[in-house]
C-alpha cells in the first residue's frame, strides 16, 4: 500500500484527534488565525519537505515539523483549564505529541517508518501572541509512494545504440539508432570523401 502526501495528512489528522488535539491545521504557522475560531489544544503540521531515498523501491522520506499550542490563560473561553505554569503546559503538550507520534508510528500503512532518532522537541512561550505556549517537534518518516509506474522490463531505460551514417565523407551518429553502419570502424572503412 502506497502513502501519498494526502494520505499522510489524513493520517496525521486522525492521529491528532486520537491524541486529544481539538484543532488540526495543515500549513504555515503565520497563516493560522490564532485569535478566532480555534479550539485548543491545536496541532499544526507545516508543509513538509521530502526526498526520494530509493526510487526503484519507491521510498520517500518526509521531513516534518508539527507545533502544538495551548493558551496560558485559563480565562480564555476556548482554552483548557490548567494552572498557568508554563512547564506544566509544556509537559501536557509534549504528552499529546508523544501520543500523536505513537499513532503515526503505528500508522495505517505498516510499511511507513517513523525514524525515532530524528525526533526533536522545541519549547517556547509567547509565540504568535503573548498568551500561547508552544512545543514544536521535528521528525522524519519514510513512506512507500505510488507516483511513478516503472516498466520493470525496461528499467533503467535502454540507451540508444551508436550507429553511423556517412555524410559528405564524415561518419555521423544520427543519435536515434537508424544509422547504416553498426560501428564507427565499419563506417570509416566504407565512407569516402564525398560519398553517400
Amino acid at each position: 500500500m502506497a502513502t501519498t502526501l494526502t494520505q499522510l495528512v489524513n493520517n496525521f489528522n486522525t492521529c491528532a484527534t486520537s491524541a486529544g488535539f481539538k484543532t488540526f491545521k495543515f500549513g504555515k504557522l503565520p497563516h493560522i488565525n490564532f485569535d478566532h475560531n480555534i479550539k485548543y489544544d491545536l496541532l499544526n503540521f507545516e508543509y513538509p519537505t521530502s526526498r526520494m531515498t530509493d526510487i526503484t523501491s519507491g521510498v520517500q522520506e518526509f521531513s516534518c515539523v508539527i507545533t502544538a499550542f495551548r493558551p496560558t490563560s485559563k480565562s480564555n473561553a476556548t482554552g483548557v483549564e490548567i494552572l498557568d505554569n508554563v512547564h506544566v503546559i509544556m509537559t501536557a503538550l509534549e504528552a499529546r505529541i508523544l501520543k500523536f507520534l505513537g499513532c503515526v508510528g503505528a500508522g495505517s500503512n505498516c510499511q511507513d517508518l517513523l525514524d525515532n532518532q530524528s525526533i526533536q522537541m522545541f519549547r517556547e512561550k509567547g509565540t504568535h501572541n503573548d498568551n500561547l505556549v508552544s512545543v514544536s517537534c521535528t521528525f522524519t518518516i519514510s513512506v512507500f509512494f505510488d507516483c511513478v509506474n516503472f516498466d520493470c522490463n525496461n528499467f533503467p531505460p535502454a540507451t540508444t545504440p551508436e550507429t553511423f551514417n556517412c555524410v559528405l565523407g564524415v561518419c555521423v551518429d544520427p543519435g536515434d539508432g537508424t544509422g547504416t553502419y553498426s560501428s564507427l570502424a565499419d563506417c570509416q572503412d566504407n565512407c569516402e570523401s564525398g560519398s553517400d
